[in-house]
């Protein structure tokens, strides 16, 4: 009789366990289903165009899985990307942190006029993850990719072994502080087309980069929504810039804005290795006048001290971003673009 008793108990304990599992996989099922609704409408809002067949739930009871089909998003720029499927995986006692994994090739296109630009990049190996917040808006990100190679029409090809980057949190403004973001990212490896790297070369080893935007960027498109975050005092601020590239090797500090014509303002404090021979290289690919590289080589000559070491000089100076050129110390070299 007892036995019985317990058996029965037994019985009931895992139907209430299998019901309270199966209720919790919907309600968190539903959850990410509605934050991930919630998300495309703040980019629809923003101009985006968001597209995809899905989201399809699967891996009742235990886990919780999500695949979108042929996904497509194009940006208020005209910019498209259309991708392989993409695959996230929740955990039950966290829904709203996915991992995603989207190898294969993603197809980029650019309307300019009546032409198009288009490029394919195939990924041999590429996972992600999203945090979603409750409101739907998406709290960070990240991304991994390996074995990249870039094609197109118009195109050269273009190789990289591996690029990272890392989007947020986002910290809310507080005590009258503005909105800040981490922004980290990685390029290693990267082969040029030939001819393509410039002075530098088509070998790029190394770039990476540990930031943090400052101020939120408002809604809405580019051409609008940069020069609202200029006036309101926004600002990318690098805590580390590092590059390695043909002789080039860099590791700098600072920080970036954007001046009344949109073009990047701002400061660097740099150490710098190779500055002679990138004056040489500058020099010989016609990007600046002999002048201006006799200048910037008695800075270099005043301001840098010889590596015992290795045998080259080390440049400690800043490079700073003004009324559309750059300068190293108190030498322009060259002019810069608007980023519109």
């Amino acid at each position: 009789m007892r036995r019985t008793r317990l058996v029965s108990l037994g019985t009931v304990a895992l139907v209430v366990f299998a019901l309270a599992v199966s209720a919790y996989w919907y309600w968190a099922s539903q959850a990410l289903a509605e934050g991930i609704a919630r998300w495309r409408a703040e980019q629809i809002e923003r101009g985006y165009e968001i597209d995809y067949d899905g989201p399809h739930m699967g891996g009742f009871p235990f886990a919780l899985t999500v695949t979108f089909n042929q996904p497509k998003a194009v940006s208020p720029q005209g910019l498209s990307w259309q991708g392989p499927p993409i695959r996230g995986e929740a955990k039950l006692w966290d829904p709203f942190t996915i991992d995603l994994a989207f190898p294969g090739t993603h197809q980029l296109r650019l309307a300019e006029g009546q032409e198009e630009r288009a490029a394919d990049v195939a990924t041999g190996e590429a996972r992600g993850q999203v945090v979603l917040a409750l409101d739907g808006q998406v709290d960070s990100a990240s991304v991994d990719l390996g074995a990249l190679r870039v094609n197109g029409p118009d195109l050269k090809p273009l190789t990289v072994d591996r690029l990272t980057a890392r989007l947020g949190p986002l910290r809310p403004s507080q005590a009258g502080d503005p909105d800040a973001l981490n922004l980290m990212g990685e390029a290693v490896s990267v082969s040029l087309p030939e001819g393509e790297g410039g002075p530098l070369g088509d070998s790029l080893e190394r770039l990476s980069f540990r930031s943090t935007v400052v101020g939120g960027i408002p809604r809405g498109k580019p051409a609008e929504s940069l020069p609202q975050w200029r006036d309101a005092g926004g600002l990318w601020r690098f805590e580390s810039l590092s590059a390695l590239w043909g002789p080039l090797d860099l590791q700098a500090e600072g920080r970036l804005g954007l001046d009344q014509a949109l073009r990047p303002a701002g400061l660097f404090d740099t150490k710098l290795k190779g500055a002679d021979e990138i004056i040489e290289r500058l020099v010989e690919d016609g990007r600046i006048k002999p002048e201006a590289a006799f200048a910037a080589q008695l800075a270099v000559a005043a301001m840098g001290r010889r590596d015992a070491a290795s045998g080259t000089t080390v440049l400690e100076a800043p490079i700073t971003l003004r009324d559309g050129l750059l300068f190293l110390g108190p030498v322009p070299l060259f002019p810069i673009a608007p980023v519109l």
